[in-house]
């Protein structure tokens, strides 16, 4: 399907006529967090290639803080002709509008280029626990004598909502316990604190090779390039669950059209590159692609989803 939508690009810009000089300088790619994150990961990955396709420097440039807000509200301030771009993620882009001011509209203030990779969350437990697979966990959850506690990343984190996105799906109740970020949530169900934990593909892997978490199952709708052996929920009939980590390329609003165009059929032959997917394979990720239309599409969805969630759920920010 990426090849066909490679070809598709290829041929709507050789219809639109003589190609814009673009890029005519260097390009940003700016990363609304600290160096060394999955984001960050992704962002370098994708810039070498860029950087070769276009024979014109790409450059990542970390601008973390304020949960997102301070790169982001950059890149919306920009010169929109794609020499200022957007590595975004789920939270930023669609879970934190939904929990309080933030400072942009993701809608007005910038413009979809292409989504690029998605990472599943897993469900694990301790070896020791009684749930040796979903359906077990389900019956643990439903006749244990309390109820059962899992932690996550802090409230509104993706790690939070998509445990309360499958404890609905599953009928369950479970107690929340919200840590500053994934090491302390994944050092408490290592000591026994806590019953289960969903949690990235990336920080829980060591974990799971070395034998101390017991993974379920994955939320996305195919399994983990590097948990093959996993089932998805969706394949354990929880019907579209479909969540993820996901990353995303954007631009100024205002960005012209060919110029996104152009952006965006580079891209994809860049995620298609077995270099590409080889290192993003192995942070647990799987390579999407596709056009702007699909990822304006695919955010809105995300948007609605996140913030039907938090409203029903009454969850507040850290």
């Amino acid at each position: 399907m990426r090849r066909f939508w490679h070809a598709c690009a290829a041929l709507a810009l050789a219809l639109a006529g003589p190609a814009l000089a673009f890029p005519g300088k260097t390009v940003t790619v700016v990363v609304p967090f600290t160096p060394g994150g999955a984001v960050d990961i992704v962002a370098r990955t994708v810039a070498v290639g860029l950087s070769e396709a276009w024979q014109q420097p790409v450059v990542v440039e970390n601008k973390p803080g304020a949960g997102g807000a301070i790169g982001i509200q950059a890149v919306a301030r920009a010169v929109p002709d794609g020499h200022v771009l957007l590595l975004g993620s789920v939270g930023p882009l669609t879970i934190n509008p939904g929990l309080g001011p933030v400072g942009y509209d993701v809608g007005k203030d910038l413009a979809p280029v292409v989504l690029l990779a998605k990472t599943p969350a897993v469900l694990v437990t301790r070896p020791t626990s009684p749930a040796g697979d979903v359906r077990q966990f389900v019956h643990w959850a439903r006749s244990a004598p309390a109820p059962l506690n899992y932690g996550s990343a802090g409230n509104g984190n993706i790690t939070h909502l998509v445990s309360e996105y499958f404890l609905g799906s599953a009928g369950l109740k479970a107690i929340h316990v919200p840590y500053k970020g994934s090491a302390p949530a994944i050092t408490d169900l290592l000591g026994g604190q806590l019953d289960f934990l969903f949690d990235v593909v990336p920080t829980a892997l060591p974990h799971i090779r070395a034998g101390k978490f017991r993974p379920l199952a994955v939320t996305t709708n195919v399994r983990s390039p590097v948990l093959p052996e996993v089932p998805t929920l969706q394949e354990l009939g929880y019907r579209d669950f479909d969540v993820s980590s996901w990353f995303a390329l954007l631009a100024p609003a205002g960005t012209p059209g060919a110029v996104i165009e152009q952006i965006n059929a580079a891209v994809n032959q860049v995620l298609d590159a077995d270099r590409t997917r080889e290192r993003l394979s192995a942070m647990g990720a799987n390579v999407a692609g596709g056009t702007p239309v699909e990822l304006g599409r695919f955010m809105g969805a995300e948007t609605q989803r996140w913030r039907k969630l938090i409203d029903d759920k009454g969850i507040k920010a850290q």
